[in-house]
């Protein structure tokens, strides 16, 4: 990195978190979707226009949970990562864990996997240079889609309150949707969470390739912690592994302790592992919101 990046790096923080300069930030986001529905599979239309699919679970009526998939490098497949038992997994499904313990789930493809796949990582970089060279950014089009399948997941019939889950990219969006959205009550999110200096720095995860527009806000100068701690005093689930080659965790103590400052509710810790969602941790992650989120509307 040339040295004058290098010192804004090191000096650069910037002002208190601005939760309604974030949104007014983000692609259009304000109505409920377009959806339709053909059994347990749904197809969205969003504001922008974009279109996506997925899987909607009906549980008991109740909680309903927002599941969001990992990246992963596998653009291929998009919802169905949650559905099947990846190494990230332990083989363990996600998708599974959740529905078992009563909850409705819906998960989507996110843009650029599965059914909106568009060329690996070179059509990564293209969606996101096409974005930011429109006025948009990767990250906002993400989580503008996420407010509106929100929005939508609270407003079916039989769904008391919205829970959002994710690892890695996953647990990104669910920290992030908890933060942005007023219809997300509780969040569950596993392997993302760091401050942004130490994500940047040389030989840092944001770094080494494309996949980091997917978290970068264009005009968003608050830190990621302090973006999170936006949430509260709303139920927040966090975790990342001790040998996390993406999150160090020097920097994700950091942001816990940024985090814990603001919400002194939040439950957050590390696991023994990497960049991984042990099976326990899942089961945890699972019980947390059950416990947290509300049965019954207001």
């Amino acid at each position: 990195m040339p040295e004058f990046l290098e010192a804004r790096r090191r000096t650069w923080n910037g002002p208190r978190a601005d939760l309604e300069k974030w949104r007014a930030s983000l692609p259009p986001h304000h109505e409920l979707p377009g959806v339709k529905q053909r059994g347990v599979r749904v197809a969205f239309r969003f504001a922008t226009g974009a279109r996506a699919t997925g899987i909607f679970l009906r549980g008991r009526p109740g909680p309903a949970v927002l599941a969001f998939h990992e990246h992963g490098g596998d653009f291929a497949r998009g919802w169905g990562k949650l559905g099947r038992g990846r190494e990230y997994y332990h083989g363990a499904s996600p998708l599974k864990a959740l529905h078992a313990a009563g909850l409705s789930v819906l998960c989507l493809d996110a843009i650029g996997f599965g059914s909106r796949r568009a060329g690996g990582y070179e059509g990564q970089q293209a969606l996101a240079a096409a974005a930011i060279g429109l006025g948009w950014s990767l990250a906002g089009i993400t989580a503008a889609e996420d407010m509106q399948a929100a929005r939508w997941l609270a407003a079916q019939t039989g769904v008391s309150s919205v829970g959002t889950f994710g690892f890695s990219f996953g647990g990104f969006r669910a920290w992030q949707a908890l933060a942005l959205s007023r219809h997300v009550d509780a969040a569950a999110s596993i392997s993302w969470m760091a401050c942004r200096a130490d994500m940047l720095a040389a030989g840092g995860p944001f770094l080494r390739g494309h996949s980091a527009f997917h978290f970068l806000h264009p005009g968003i100068s608050a830190d990621y912690p302090d973006l999170a701690a936006l949430a509260a005093p709303k139920p927040l689930f966090l975790r990342v592994g001790q040998n996390d080659r993406h999150m160090p965790e020097t920097s994700a103590r950091q942001a816990f302790d940024r985090i814990a400052a603001v919400h002194p509710g939040v439950d957050a810790g590390f696991h023994g592992e990497g960049h991984t969602c042990p099976v326990p941790v899942l089961e945890d992650a699972v019980a947390f919101l059950v416990r947290e989120l509300p049965v019954g509307k207001e």
